[in-house]
């Protein structure tokens, strides 16, 4: 549908010796200045559509992306879910140890004592898998710390249920009841998706934190079993280029959050990606030169990101900030956005009241 209607933009400037409250349009009419507006009814209009809508396929269009992955997959039990009254953490899916050995395989689960013996072919039988999870614990600006090794069945829960009451049984013997009761909770306890989506060796991904400050990094996954979790959001992308530029994007918004100190939305999703595009930062709207300049800089920042522990993101972004490539990427991005464009863009993502140790 196309809409055949023209935009203007209206300014009126009344001297303070003319102004009153009984003055009309006749009276003022001569000091109105109206002008053209450089879109067309449809471009203004798309951003609000776009972001009302939450069409995800139109903004992977606008951002030149692929896919875009609002959030990862939902596991529960990944640590042993949360202390209770009463009550001690049982056992994660994280593997805090394994090996395969012969026909056998041995592996040690999170917050257990003991190492469980099972054979091969039941991992078979089960479909039981080890994965490479991006975790939103392991991430900070420009980089991922590591990946969590994690014990899952790419045919459903109730696979993995079975296959982890059936490896007790076969060890009850040389167990410990504080492991047996830990991963007899576990077993109770543990969520997984019936299917498991990993990332495509193929392709470059931008990876952000989809809750509170939404911190980025590129990823080219070099297996075929790293999988997301659910407190995590991912873009695929078709070049390392646009996967670079959009982490450096993504952690320059969350920088102008808290240098202008905001605070982070809870949740987030898709809507810093919806800022990018509402900042014409995205990929089609900047010009080759300057792209070229941001991927650049990108990369040189995530070879220089920290990977040590720090109290939360804001911190992390503070501690980049003072990295030299960091401020350049800062002072290009800053002559490029327009500061009423990027007003907006940031209350989608951020409050305006302060919130210092918000994560």
């Amino acid at each position: 549908m196309s809409w055949n209607i023209k935009l203007y933009i209206a300014r009126l400037e009344i001297p303070e010796e003319r102004y009153s409250k009984s003055l009309n349009f006749e009276a003022v009419k001569d000091l109105l200045e109206v002008r053209s507006y450089d879109k067309s009814y449809e471009d203004y209009i798309k951003p609000g559509l776009l972001y009302f809508t939450e069409d995800l396929n139109t903004l992977a269009k606008e951002l030149a992306v692929e896919v875009i992955c609002p959030k990862g997959h939902y596991i529960m039990g990944i640590y042993g879910g949360e202390i209770r009254r009463g009550e001690e953490k049982y056992a994660g899916l994280v593997l805090e140890e394994y090996k395969y050995n012969g026909t056998n395989f041995e592996f040690k689960l999170y917050n257990t004592r003991d190492i469980l013996v099972t054979s091969i072919d039941l991992l078979k039988k089960f479909g039981i898998m080890i994965y490479r999870m991006v975790y939103v614990g392991e991430m900070n600006p420009f980089k991922l710390k590591k990946y969590l090794n994690i014990i899952l069945s790419c045919n459903d829960e109730k696979s993995l249920k079975q296959f982890l009451k059936k490896t007790l049984d076969l060890n009850l013997r040389d167990v410990s009841i504080d492991t047996f009761n830990k991963i007899s909770s576990l077993i109770n306890e543990l969520k997984q998706p019936d299917n498991i989506t990993h990332l495509n060796v193929d392709k470059y991904y931008v990876v952000y934190r989809c809750d509170g400050v939404f911190t980025a990094f590129a990823l080219k996954p070099i297996e075929n079993n790293v999988i997301i979790e659910s407190h995590v959001s991912y873009t695929m992308c078709n070049s390392e280029a646009i996967a670079y530029y959009y982490a450096a994007i993504l952690n320059y918004l969350a920088y102008k959050v808290v240098e202008y100190n905001r605070s982070f939305n809870r949740h987030q999703f898709a809507r810093p990606l919806f800022s990018i595009y509402l900042t014409d930062l995205s990929w089609n709207d900047m010009d080759n030169e300057t792209k070229e300049k941001i991927i650049e800089l990108s990369k040189l920042i995530h070879k220089k990101a920290s990977d040590k522990e720090y109290p939360n993101q804001r911190v992390a972004l503070k501690d980049i900030a003072s990295l030299q490539e960091f401020k350049e990427l800062m002072k290009i991005l800053d002559s490029k956005v327009d500061k009423e464009k990027l007003e907006l863009a940031l209350n989608l993502v951020s409050g305006k009241n302060s919130e210092q140790n918000s994560d």
